[in-house]
């Protein structure tokens, strides 16, 4: 339990008391169709004013598998509480992959916990092509219009944008997640689903710039929760709300977070 002194014109102080509760796992797990060493990252919740970074969990034993094949994810000893598959390791379209973290003690009571989640790899379509289109009007800068055939079945996707291999869309708030109502089953014939803005520096494109777009073919689960994650992190209004409900994850046994599972598209154009 916390207690913070507000002080209001000057004169009274307000004591606002934060409940306090028990200590849980935090899991960040993304799992893909690209090779690559895929990461699970686990640490621990903290208190409202803890003011260092989350406490990290180490020694745990992690594995995903797809019912056949099961991959060991090992600690990497240069960040604790990272845990890596090898290199060479895939995900399948159509395959369901479990999730399996085991040998932790989150509460430190003696006893050994277990936590486990479930994720299927969807199809995303290849991109035809993107376009950077300038738009002069504000907010001034490049729209990234995106040229591909979406399937008639219901899909959700996140879009990230890189300029000339760097990353832009970084934290979670700024890669566009959407459904396909507007377009399901047909030619997106350019929508745009990202941007690189004049007012924003790492943006800033210029004639040369080579520009990537993404595509994440995400679960629906994992689309809601992406939203339901953004609303938690925006400021409250008024000031003293209360905090909005814990985001729903897909982790097992009361742990916090999401187990993503996707398939990736991406393409690529040169700002003339």
């Amino acid at each position: 339990m916390g207690i913070i002194a507000v002080f209001y014109s000057c004169t009274e102080n307000i004591d606002i008391k934060l409940d306090s509760t028990y200590t849980r796992l935090v899991v960040e797990a993304r799992f893909s169709t690209d090779t690559t060493a895929h990461k699970v990252t686990l640490t621990k919740t903290s208190s409202y004013f803890y003011n260092m970074p989350a406490p990290t969990v180490s020694g745990a034993i992690v594995t995903i598998d797809d019912g056949v094949n099961t991959f060991l994810l090992n600690e990497n000893p240069l960040h604790p509480g990272v845990y890596e598959t090898t290199s060479n390791v895939y995900g399948v379209v159509g395959k369901t992959y479990h999730l399996l973290i085991k040998n932790v003690d989150i509460n430190n009571d003696g006893a050994l916990e277990e936590y486990s989640s479930t994720s299927t790899i969807y199809p995303v379509n290849k991109i035809d092509s993107i376009v950077p289109h300038y738009k002069p009007e504000r907010p001034k800068g490049y729209e990234i219009k995106l040229y591909v055939l979406d399937p008639p079945t219901e899909d959700f996707y996140l879009f990230n944008v890189y300029k000339n291999s760097k990353l832009l869309t970084d934290t979670i708030t700024e890669p566009m997640v959407v459904d396909d109502r507007l377009y399901n089953g047909n030619y997106t014939n350019g929508i745009a689903v990202g941007y690189l803005r004049d007012n924003k520096q790492d943006e800033i494109a210029h004639a040369g710039d080579t520009v990537q777009l993404e595509i994440w073919r995400i679960t629906k689960d994992f689309y809601n929760f992406m939203f339901e994650l953004r609303d938690a992190t925006r400021s409250s209004n008024p000031l003293f709300s209360g905090p909005p409900a814990n985001v729903k994850g897909n982790i097992s046994n009361g742990a916090v977070g999401y187990f993503a599972t996707y398939s990736i598209s991406r393409a690529k154009s040169v700002i003339k």
